[in-house]
């Protein structure tokens, strides 16, 4: 049974804790007396994400890799929870590297749940995307859902689910999964790959115009990290919840024009003009979360809208000399 309350002394294990998600999940575990073990295989994550959590004598540090199963059998033994974070994170990348998106986000997965099980890990709550629902037309997506993922990282994330419930009902391993949507923040990375936030974010310092793709109209839930991390620590602290899967959206979805122009004025750089090109492939048109389950069961609310959320990253930025 998940209900891990109190983490006073609670011996967690964050994959991915490098990187975006997990390290902002790794400082709040660390913050509420968790004793945190980390492991990165710093593809994608980044030691600076962890300054403050490596001068915190409750944290541990491992460079590994998900796909090591022998590193995560030893390192397994006495967790109480995993959080799992860790995965091959870009839609575009796994179009064009759909063999390795395999590999880790389903091969990895699997070897987190084998270690799971053998060294009788109390839970694990797994990071889930949007893209498992695909480009279907009823809005707003909901967890009952038929799930028609476009794209080699959503497949690879429906994977994940069904492994998850599978060894949940075959070995009754306490699993859930938390499918999020559009997460932005500090720490998330400006480069191709990330999201249309931190992207957008680097081009409007650098005086460069936002690019859209496509018309601009397709609509987004876009969900403050503050919110995810909140999420995540419910999800550890509600009882019968094993076999699960919840939303976890900002349930506020507006057009990818509208995020341009609130952006541009947040930043005071409003004479910046938008520049459309061609739609990219495997991308969904449409895609916003009914929250309603996570709101019952987890007693999830989000806090931040897309101006809060906006205002609290870029004073962040700012902080640290626009460097997201």
């Amino acid at each position: 049974m998940i209900y891990i309350l109190d983490l006073d002394g609670i011996k967690i294990l964050v994959s991915g804790a490098a990187g975006f998600i997990g390290s902002n999940l790794t400082d709040t575990l660390l913050e509420k007396g968790a004793h945190v073990i980390g492991l990165d295989n710093l593809f994608n994550g980044r030691m600076e994400n962890l300054g403050g959590a490596l001068q915190n004598p409750n944290f541990t540090f491992h460079k590994a890799d998900i796909r090591d199963f022998g590193f995560l059998l030893e390192v397994c033994e006495d967790i109480d929870i995993i959080y799992h974070e860790a995965a091959f994170t870009s839609v575009p990348q796994s179009i064009k590297m759909p063999i390795t998106c395999n590999e880790v986000n389903v091969g990895g997965t699997l070897n987190i749940l084998n270690a799971a099980r053998i060294r009788d890990v109390e839970a694990i709550i797994f990071a889930s995307s949007s893209s498992v629902y695909g480009d279907t037309p009823t809005l707003p997506k909901r967890e009952d859902m038929n799930l028609i993922p476009i794209s080699p990282y959503g497949v690879a994330k429906l994977a994940c689910e069904k492994y998850l419930y599978a060894y949940f009902k075959v070995y009754g391993l306490n699993t859930v999964a938390l499918r999020y949507f559009n997460v932005y923040g500090p720490r998330q990375k400006d480069s191709t790959y990330s999201g249309v936030i931190p992207i957008w974010l680097g081009r409007i310092y650098r005086n460069e115009n936002p690019i859209v793709f496509g018309d601009g109209e397709q609509r987004r839930d876009f969900t403050y990290i503050k919110d995810v991390v909140d999420a995540n620590l419910l999800a550890g602290a509600t009882k019968n919840i094993s076999g699960e899967m919840f939303n976890i959206g900002a349930s506020s979805p507006i057009t990818v024009n509208k995020l341009a122009a609130i952006m541009k004025e947040v930043c005071r750089k409003e004479h910046l003009r938008v520049d459309h090109t061609d739609p990219r492939p495997g991308d969904i048109r449409d895609s916003f979360a009914d929250i309603k389950k996570a709101n019952k069961i987890l007693k999830f609310e989000p806090k931040y809208d897309i101006q809060s959320g906006l205002k609290d990253y870029i004073e962040w930025s700012k902080s640290r000399n626009y460097a997201i």
